[in-house]
């Protein structure tokens, strides 16, 4: 069977997830997921979700167990038909702990029901894919930086994101973004910028 999910598909699932939910609850669409809703990419191969709090996210594990999905691992569950979810709560994504706005600055979707829908700020998503350090984020940045970001602004939220959180050479991994690829992929950057990155000092 075809694991990967479009976002026609996802919006199916949660349509029918909301009918079990009696309260409101949000839920924030992460990398790949929130790439997918926003028409970045055709599909994801996992469904990366953030909850609102710990009391919804609770909430939520309880109805998945409620409604026979399996949980393998800390973080992931998986349907009847055998797709992954991925949950997270609290400003912690995908192992790296954004700023406390991250999710104030997210984006409203739709409503399913009780559940409120949103993605991560295209800003966020790249800044939790740049400190994963999975070369096979490249890809989805590179179509996210296509999306009228601005560099000035990524780099002051990606160094302020770094210093609160804890993450192995987050500078490097940076560099490797604006002074490599972006060279392979015929991104224009000031020099200066680059500059200025090299003269971070880690803590």
């Amino acid at each position: 069977m075809n694991k990967e999910i479009n976002a026609e598909k996802l919006f199916e699932l949660l349509e029918s997830l909301s009918k079990f939910i009696e309260r409101e609850v949000s839920m924030y669409a992460l990398g790949g997921t929130a790439l997918t809703i926003l028409g970045i990419k055709n599909s994801t191969m996992d469904i990366d979700i953030n909850i609102g709090s710990e009391r919804e996210y609770e909430y939520i594990c309880k109805i998945f167990e409620q409604i026979g999905f399996e949980k393998k691992g800390e973080i992931r569950w998986f349907t009847q038909e055998g797709l992954a979810f991925d949950l997270f709560h609290s400003s912690n994504i995908l192992g790296t702990d954004l700023l406390p706005n991250c999710l104030k600055n997210s984006k409203y979707i739709k409503s399913f029901g009780n559940i409120k829908l949103y993605t991560l700020s295209l800003y966020d998503i790249i800044i939790s894919k740049l400190a994963r350090g999975d070369p096979r984020d490249f890809d989805d940045i590179k179509s996210t930086l296509e999306n009228k970001i601005d560099i000035q602004i990524l780099v002051k939220r990606y160094k302020e994101t770094m210093e609160n959180s804890v993450v192995s050479n987050y500078k490097q991994k940076l560099l490797d973004l604006i002074e490599i690829k972006f060279k392979q992929w015929k991104f224009n950057i000031d020099n200066e910028l680059i500059n200025e990155v090299k003269k971070w000092q880690e803590k």
